[in-house]
């Protein structure tokens, strides 16, 4: 028998239809007597038996795509190429957004050519073919940066990633998107939120708790916002000790920073895991209610399928905070390019190899990549919910715990390999990684799949994929 879903971005269950909602589709008892509106289903034929049907929408058309059906034997392989070239894990390989002006740290660790799009105008803005690129340039909010391999703007795309040291929230990728964000803000005034739109027809609800509890059921909302793709909305929330709540019903990336001038951020979608290097502060999306579960390296809550949010304030030095980062949204490679005082590594996959490379950009860019630390994080018995870590710094300390270095950075912390200002962070498996940037703000990294490993199969096991892999709230599977 064939199953019929509806794409439903409200949430909202429609009136006319008899079945379920299920995550964001609306499942259909049997085929409709006509379409309406509200009631345009697409066919989806039930999975053969003992298989499963990965079922996701199409972005362009809204319409559900399937894939599969998908034996068990190779459930693993097929997943791990669907999830391996999703957006949400190739962040470097996106446009960036600038959400508030000022010199911004462009880094293309494999060379290419960096583009800029303002005013609807896409134009070539700084070039290195073949060889590593990393410099610093002005960034005016509006405007869109991306890297290409080739020297047109439709060439394939290369890694670049974009940071602002002393305002570590103001260039957001659009792979950064999501539709239910939360915060929570203890110092320097109020927040100054920016949300940019990715869809037409997007409507916006946002608000806050009022203090370090409740949830987006417990906001004073503000009146909801409609938005149409490219469209930016700032909103400036006037309390100081708050938690901040946004849903939409379609994606948006979001900044923030507070009227005071520090914990500048951007801000990750809710998740199911959420990844941080330390206790911070963190809450269930829906009710608020602290997560369940919180060992200062994965936040998450034990009730079935809620989501939650994580922040870290205050390490010491600098004045930024930083997210916390959702499973869906990790990578294995990543790159940074200021000079490096700490990382922070965690590993929620089982055992992980990792290497941390560095490179001089000396002799015309052209000498290859020096290899820092590599470090085997880990054992078999790590998982999503029991992540393993590493942590170092430069002046030597290292270990498998948080206590077991200084993250603070500034001036109390040595640079590693004498003040090299390009760094990769390379890895057989998805991974968070943390680091300090120039002037000490903290700063989750965003990476990208290398293109080598976009078909590897890091996960065995039905039950593993299903429960840790496709969870973002636009998939859900099928079983016979």
């Amino acid at each position: 028998m064939a199953k019929y879903f509806r794409w439903n971005p409200d949430r909202g269950a429609d009136t006319t239809f008899s079945g379920s909602v299920t995550k964001r589709f609306l499942k259909l008892d049997s085929k409709p007597n006509r379409e309406t509106a509200t009631s345009k289903y697409y066919k989806v034929d039930d999975p053969a038996s003992g298989n499963s049907t990965l079922i996701t929408q199409d972005k362009s058309t809204g319409k559900p795509q399937k894939l599969g059906p998908i034996s068990d034997s190779d459930l693993a392989s097929k997943i791990a190429q669907f999830t391996n070239n999703s957006t949400k894990r190739n962040h470097c390989l996106s446009e960036w957004y600038c959400t508030r002006s000022g010199s911004t740290r462009f880094t293309m660790p494999l060379g290419g050519y960096l583009w800029k799009v303002a005013s609807g105008t896409t134009s070539l803005y700084k070039s290195s073919a073949g060889t590593p690129y990393g410099a610093s340039h002005q960034a005016n909010a509006g405007e869109l940066f991306f890297a290409t391999e080739g020297n047109t703007s439709t060439s394939t795309r290369t890694p670049l990633h974009a940071l602002r040291d002393g305002d570590t929230g103001s260039m957001v990728p659009k792979s950064l998107a999501g539709t239910q964000f939360g915060f929570y803000t203890s110092r320097y005034s109020g927040s100054n939120i920016v949300i940019y739109s990715l869809y037409d027809d997007c409507k916006v609800t946002y608000g806050e708790t009022g203090s370090n509890s409740g949830g987006y059921e417990n906001i004073f909302a503000y009146p909801v916002e409609d938005l149409d793709a490219g469209d930016v909305f700032t909103k400036s929330l006037p309390t100081e000790i708050t938690r901040v709540m946004i849903q939409s019903t379609h994606d948006i990336i979001v900044s923030v920073e507070q009227s005071g001038g520090g914990d500048r951020m951007m801000v990750a979608p809710a998740s199911q895991y959420m990844y941080t290097r330390r206790n911070g502060t963190k809450g269930e999306f829906t009710t608020g209610s602290n997560a369940t579960h919180y060992n200062g390296m994965v936040a998450y809550s034990t009730n079935s399928g809620e989501k939650v949010w994580a922040v870290e304030t205050g390490d010491g030095s600098g004045g930024d905070a930083t997210l916390g980062l959702g499973i869906e949204y990790l990578a294995n490679t990543f790159t940074y390019g200021g000079v490096l005082s700490d990382y922070a590594i965690i590993a929620p996959f089982g055992e992980t190899n990792v290497k941390v490379k560095y490179h001089g950009k000396t002799n015309g860019n052209a000498e290859a990549w020096s290899t820092l630390k590599t470090h085997t994080i880990g054992t078999g018995d790590n998982y999503p919910k029991v992540p393993a870590g590493r942590f170092e710094d430069g002046n030597g300390n290292g270990g498998d715990s948080h206590s077991d270095y200084n993250d603070s950075g500034g001036g109390s912390v040595a640079h590693f390999a004498n003040n090299a200002s390009m760094w990769w962070f390379e890895s057989d498996k998805p991974i968070y990684v943390c680091i300090n940037s120039v002037s000490a703000h903290e700063e989750s990294l965003l990476g990208w799949m290398r293109r080598s490993s976009r078909s590897d199969v890091w996960l065995s096991g039905s039950d593993n994929i299903k429960d840790y892999i496709i969870d973002p709230d636009d998939d859900l599977f099928l079983i016979d």
